[in-house]
């Protein structure tokens, strides 16, 4: 009897403890499933495409509602229409600087959905100045560029834009790439117009140089600061011209192949072996090579008891005799290339010679020179006075 009721309780205590346990021993399978349901209920909820928003003062921006159902409406309302304002269609206007919220109703039936978005609403940039004027790449080289804006609580963003791409590029953040040789212009740009109308921009002269070029287009600049008395804008075009008719004209590479293709041709017309495929294009072996080519007899010191020469099948053809002279014909004009390209002046020579003749550096320099000591003398002076007023 003992036993049967120990069974029993036994049998009452694995039910108790089945029940207990029974949620902990469900399939993981079905816990995720549901999960995924879930999430893929809240992305199909309605949503707005931002939740927050910073506008400059005057400017707008159009919110839009995602996941719509085709018979759900929906209503836009400002907790401050005086900071921002919104239209039926979801335009929010900035009014003056503070921050407020936009909510957007969603109804479908008896059922509505908040949805809100925090506006803040700053003060326009008014002025924008980038913190070099000048800067010499090298191509494939990158920088970055800053620019100072005001107000300094302005939550307008610069805008950063490259007049000739295909010498340089520019983000949107303001990083410079050099893409080939020669000098465009980059600007940082805001929304302010200036009273005629046109966008307030501060530019930047970017100049792509080749790497032997660029240390003495720093020192050269370094060392004329009279240039600085010229208008921004004339001296930057200036610039801009000299510069790219300087790298926009094609090197002059020697081209020696053409001539020792023609020298060939030559020998080969006359049957005769080619010894040395690797001809030198030196003008005297060049020469040389033509005197053999045309078969001109050498004169010897006994003419009168030389027999009369036969011809032979072996003479040479007119034709190789005018391989040869074109052959010659190239490699004297590709010899006067090459000088042209070894005389040819550098960049900086270029440069000097453009400017000066534009503009009279000597002059500059010396006004410069005589203003710049105008200066230093009132300085001078001032501090001698501020020195004996201290000694008082």
């Amino acid at each position: 009897m003992k036993k049967k009721y120990i069974i029993k309780c036994l049998f009452f205590l694995g039910l108790l403890l089945f029940f207990t346990f029974l949620p902990q021993i469900i399939p993981t399978s079905v816990s995720i499933a549901r999960a995924s349901e879930i999430e893929k209920e809240k992305n199909n909820e309605a949503r707005l495409n931002l939740r927050a928003i910073t506008l400059a003062n005057g400017k707008s921006f159009t919110l839009r509602v995602y996941n719509l159902d085709k018979d759900a409406k929906v209503s836009f309302k400002s907790a401050d229409s005086d900071i921002a304002s919104v239209s039926e269609d979801g335009t929010i206007i900035g009014n003056k600087v503070g921050s407020t919220t936009i909510t957007a109703t969603v109804r479908r039936g008896l059922s509505t959905t908040p949805l809100t978005c925090d506006i803040t609403i700053g003060p326009p940039a008014f002025s924008v100045k980038l913190t070099r004027s000048r800067t010499i790449l090298e191509v494939d080289q990158s920088i970055q560029l800053e620019a100072l804006i005001k107000p300094i609580n302005t939550v307008e963003s610069v805008k950063f834009l490259s007049r000739d791409s295909s010498i340089a590029t520019v983000s949107p953040g303001g990083r410079v790439t050099g893409k080939k040789l020669g000098m465009t212009t980059v600007e940082a740009k805001i929304d302010a117009t200036n009273p005629d109308g046109s966008q307030k921009s501060s530019p930047c002269s970017v100049i792509v140089a080749k790497v032997e070029d660029i240390p003495l287009l720093i020192d050269y600049f370094t060392l004329h600061p009279e240039l600085n008395d010229i208008p921004e804008d004339e001296l930057s075009n200036t610039l801009l011209e000299i510069i790219n008719a300087y790298y926009g004209e094609k090197d002059i590479v020697p081209n020696t192949s053409l001539a020792t293709s023609a020298l060939l041709e030559a020998q080969y017309a006359q049957n005769a072996p080619v010894t040395d495929t690797s001809v030198k294009t030196d003008k005297d072996n060049v020469a040389k090579s033509l005197d053999t080519d045309t078969n001109v007899p050498t004169p010897t010191s006994t003419p009168t008891s030389a027999p009369t020469p036969t011809p032979t099948s072996t003479s040479t053809p007119s034709v190789a005799v005018n391989t040869s002279q074109e052959a010659g014909e190239t490699l004297a004009s590709t010899t006067t290339t090459t000088q042209a390209t070894q005389n040819r002046p550098s960049l900086i020579e270029s440069l000097d010679s453009n400017l000066n003749s534009k503009y009279q550096l000597s002059e500059l320099r010396q006004n410069y020179d005589e203003r710049t000591k105008i200066i230093s003398e009132v300085q001078l002076s001032s501090l001698y006075i501020f020195g004996s007023q201290i000694k008082r």
